[in-house]
């Protein structure tokens, strides 16, 4: 009788890599996306650069989970950027989805993720919306007005929200949020003047968007929330001494996630963070996402469609408390010659 091998054990399966937040993480190298989990730590890195320089900002990850679109800096200079794509996942190779000289920004997905719908000087007239078809690559304009169209987002019946964008006098800019109809009528949805970055609820009912508050002597941008159909508004937290902006939804409705920016006497920014409210939460707490390993500046985030892990999230510093402290910590870094 001829002995018969034991057959092999079959080989274990990889886990895919869970990937639940995607955020622009600064640093040496420029700006880099990272994958980072409900407590802030980062995962892994996304994209990764082919050159040492290179700024990646403001990734959107398409409806069904398994691509992210973000602007970048590649092939360009800092100041400067287009459109790229890439799976989401490890050691994802992205390829770039705009060429030319225009500065191409702040790309979000049609809900159905057939299109990404951006911002780009390419009309030659300031920032216009734009529409690109992915599966032709056809590129469509869809606003020419006089000053600035940014920061879309698009609803489940095609109808795009964004900021309106006018310089009125050297020190003077108006900035309110319009709504872009499928048959191409525009109608101003609030009165401004300084209101910036929408963002459509999962349900497509609300808006969450940027609006300053005067604390103090001073006014900084809090985040706010407003039916689609207009109306008033009201705050989702009350932050003072930073500016939040670029507010971006989770899947289920439930969280809120914003960049935060602390700026320093001149207005220039000194320090980013992402940070996320939960709603459902009594009173509403402003919470960030720091990483284990130090305070790291961090923007423009991304939800996946993942399911978030709500107890992690519950368990995260408060904002403010948490932000003096980090401060407290750099300003004795300095001053022990340990700092930057």
């Amino acid at each position: 009788m001829v002995a018969c091998r034991p057959l092999a054990a079959p080989p274990t399966p990889t886990a895919p890599v869970r990937i639940a937040i995607v955020a622009s993480e600064r640093g040496p190298h420029g700006a880099r996306l990272v994958a980072i989990d409900e407590r802030g730590d980062r995962q892994l890195v996304l994209a990764r650069a082919p050159v040492a320089l290179a700024r990646d900002t403001h990734p959107a990850i398409s409806p069904d989970g398994t691509q992210v679109v973000f602007a970048s800096s590649r092939d360009r200079p800092l100041d400067e950027t287009s459109l790229w794509i890439a799976p989401l996942g490890v050691d994802a190779t992205p390829q770039r989805l705009t060429t030319g000289a225009a500065i191409d920004s702040h790309p979000t997905w049609s809900p159905d993720g057939t299109a990404i719908v951006f911002a780009s000087t390419r009309g030659g007239q300031g920032f216009d919306l734009w529409r690109l078809t992915l599966a032709t690559h056809a590129l469509e304009q869809l606003t020419t007005a006089e000053g600035h169209e940014i920061t879309p987002t698009v609803a489940r019946d095609g109808s795009i929200i964004y900021a309106k964008v006018t310089q009125l006098a050297p020190d003077r800019v108006d900035s309110h949020l319009e709504v872009r109809a499928p048959d191409g009528t525009i109608t101003r949805l609030t009165d401004g003047p300084a209101d910036s970055a929408p963002a459509l609820s999962p349900d497509g009912r609300t808006l969450a968007f940027a609006r300053p508050q005067i604390h103090g002597a001073s006014p900084d941008a809090d985040l706010w929330v407003m039916s689609r159909a207009g109306g008033d508004a009201t705050p989702i937290v009350d932050v003072p001494l930073t500016d939040e902006g670029g507010p971006v939804w989770s899947p289920d409705g439930r969280f809120v996630f914003a960049t935060s920016v602390l700026r320093g006497e001149t207005g220039a920014p000194i320090f980013s963070s992402v940070i996320f409210v939960d709603l459902r939460s009594a009173p509403r707490v402003a919470r960030i996402l720091e990483d284990h390993a130090g305070a790291l500046a961090r923007l423009t985030p991304a939800i996946a469609r993942t399911p978030l892990d709500t107890a992690a999230l519950a368990h995260d510093p408060e904002y403010l408390p948490e932000l003096g402290r980090i401060m407290a910590k750099a300003i004795a870094d300095q001053q022990r010659g340990d700092g930057p």
